[in-house]
């Protein structure tokens, strides 16, 4: 077998390098090729924005400067929803929304309403400003922590709901008001009443009535505006459901008068005024509504349940008022005998002394006479 010694021996190196055997390090000018250095992106930050730690963002793509929207404005955004664990629960483009009118879960609002136009960005959310403890199924697990990516495509004023068409109102009251219903079957009383009162802005009359607009020129017919109230005493009633929740009786009460004075026999409204009735001790009023309420729909169950109800409770408070007075009169008169014959007791004490006194001094007038006669 043959050697190579060239390939062998350490001084028979290349002329184009100097070698160095002890430190073997090369004379050449040359640097060592070195890999370059691969540049990498700072991670984006999360960012707290209500400071306790509900909802995180974190930007993923920067937004046209000073572009936040106003509250009340539309805004159209594209996001994705997913739970902590990466499972996608939906998906949406273009969606409209308007800000602080409740139209998605709380931490979302508070997030576009932070986020300038064309701003991508990830949000994790806890469930308490997400969808809570009732979940949204079958998707979304009660107490579920949620991530959206989000990017906010658009924002604009939002329109005066005068300035709309008897139509474009209907729309969005009536967009507003289902939202309060979507609130309302989940518990969440006191966002479903916004959304209610929202609903009303599009629905009221304006001062003055219903005037075609300039964007649109129509004819406001009777039935047009039958059709708005018809939607207006809907919300109303179902805010005066929401108050009843929450208690505010009075609140509710202004409510179903709103009702009553367009429908004087809306079954539901005298329903829910008898229960408001009934919450302040009124339990005649109460009555009244419900016998009212019974006569426009005699097999309602719920009115005749509620009438039965109230009834008994009227009983019996008429048993705790007899038996109060019972008490209180039966005292009166042991305590008037019982100072009667304490009375008595002191006058025949005082007669016994008095007749003691005076025996006693007539025997004392006797001994002094005996001792000097």
């Amino acid at each position: 077998m043959t050697i190579d010694r060239a390939a062998t021996d350490p001084t028979n190196s290349s002329l184009e390098t100097d070698y160095d055997e002890k430190t073997g390090v090369s004379d050449s000018n040359e640097e060592p090729a070195t890999p370059p250095s691969e540049k990498t992106e700072e991670e984006p930050e999360w960012t707290d924005l209500l400071g306790s730690g509900s909802v995180m963002k974190k930007i993923i793509t920067q937004g046209s400067p000073n572009t936040r929207p106003d509250r009340r404005m539309k805004c159209v955004v594209n996001y994705e929803l997913s739970l902590a664990d990466g499972k996608l629960v939906e998906r949406k483009d273009n969606v409209e929304i308007q800000l602080g009118d409740c139209d998605v879960v709380q931490g979302l609002d508070v997030a576009v309403g932070l986020m300038n136009v064309g701003e991508k960005c990830r949000l994790k959310i806890e469930p308490r400003l997400a969808f809570g403890t009732v979940g949204l199924s079958p998707k979304i697990p009660p107490n579920a922590k949620v991530v959206y990516d989000v990017e906010l495509v658009a924002a604009e004023p939002e329109e005066d709901p005068e300035s709309l068409s008897i139509l474009e109102r209907k729309l969005q009251g009536n967009k507003k008001r289902e939202r309060g219903n979507w609130w309302y079957g989940r518990g969440e009383n006191t966002l479903a009443i916004q959304c209610y009162r929202r609903a009303l802005d599009f629905l009221d009359e304006v001062e003055g009535g219903i005037t075609p607009t300039e964007k649109k020129s129509e004819e406001v017919s009777d039935s047009a505006l039958q059709d708005l109230l018809e939607d207006r005493i809907s919300v109303c009633n179902n805010m005066a459901a929401a108050q009843i929740k929450l208690e505010l009786y009075d609140a509710a009460l202004n409510s179903l008068q709103t009702v009553l004075r367009c429908q004087p026999n809306n079954v539901k409204a005298l329903f829910r005024k008898a229960k408001v009735h009934k919450a302040k001790n009124d339990l005649n009023a109460a009555v009244k509504c419900l016998k009212k309420a019974d006569e426009v729909s005699p097999s309602n169950p719920d009115v005749q349940k509620e009438l039965a109800s109230i009834n008994k409770l009227m009983q019996k408070q008429k048993a705790s008022e007899r038996e109060l007075a019972r008490r209180m009169f039966g005292d009166r008169k042991t305590s008037v005998k019982e100072k009667k014959n304490e009375s008595k007791h002191n006058i025949l004490l005082w007669s016994a002394t008095l007749a003691a006194s005076f025996a006693i001094g007539l025997v004392g007038i006797a001994a002094y006479r005996l001792k000097f006669a």
